[in-house]
């Protein structure tokens, strides 16, 4: 496959969600630990990124940007583990090119699309950050996939929410794999996400292929396209 693997990996209640408070620190570990198990890379929505890594807003007046192109900026970089953050109009306020998570400083990739200005771009590049332009408002993502493997060895890609970045590589077919650690709560608040938030019907099949349960009696599930069995 000339594209990184596409790996679901969400926490959720009994009921589904992926939001609110039912962490148990047995299954929540586990969840933790096992992205790297799955993969060297997360990928994730701009909300769930200026949630947890990249919060402040970025101030586009300190940035000139003269001889700055709509093209993908890869500079060659080294890294264990990376962090990708599908970012449309380039809103994610970086502060450290990095996002430490469970242990690892998971290197930042931004991608984008022509909504982003050319000031966030040079942005990005003052911080030494990564990044793809992949298309004029909406990505390319088989296209991100190949590129996220050609240049950083990303053979697979864990992603890992929220639940509308998750729907827009369903909606686009190109989930590989879905991961769910389930922990031993029910949620019951319909104002939460499930793990997909998509906008229009998917008909994708899966079929399960790891049961494990848990120390604090969740589970760990793993299912695959069945066309890829």
């Amino acid at each position: 496959m000339q594209r990184a693997k596409v790996i679901v990996h969400m926490y959720v209640t009994i009921d589904g969600k992926i939001d609110g408070k039912y962490s148990s620190q047995e299954s929540g570990k586990y969840y933790n630990d096992e992205l790297f198990v799955l993969s060297n890379a997360d990928g994730n929505g701009r909300r769930t990124i200026q949630m947890y890594a990249a919060p402040k807003k970025v101030d586009l007046t300190k940035y000139c940007a003269e001889g700055i192109e709509y093209k993908d900026w890869l500079p060659k970089i080294k890294s264990e583990t990376w962090s990708v953050s599908f970012d449309r109009k380039g809103k994610c306020g970086w502060e450290q090119n990095y996002f430490p998570y469970d242990g690892h400083n998971m290197r930042a990739i931004e991608v984008v699309t022509k909504q982003a200005s050319k000031e966030y771009l040079t942005f990005l590049r003052s911080m030494k950050i990564p990044y793809i332009v992949s298309g004029n408002t909406e990505f390319n993502l088989e296209e991100v996939l190949v590129k996220l493997k050609q240049n950083y060895d990303i053979n697979t890609l864990a992603l890992c929410g929220g639940a509308r970045i998750n729907g827009v590589f369903l909606e686009k077919h190109l989930v590989d794999e879905i991961s769910l650690v389930i922990s031993p709560y029910v949620n019951g608040d319909n104002q939460f996400k499930a793990a997909f938030d998509t906008t229009s019907r998917i008909d994708d099949q899966f079929k399960i292929d790891f049961i494990k349960k848990l120390s604090d009696g969740g589970l760990h599930l793993i299912f695959k396209k069945a066309s890829e069995q």
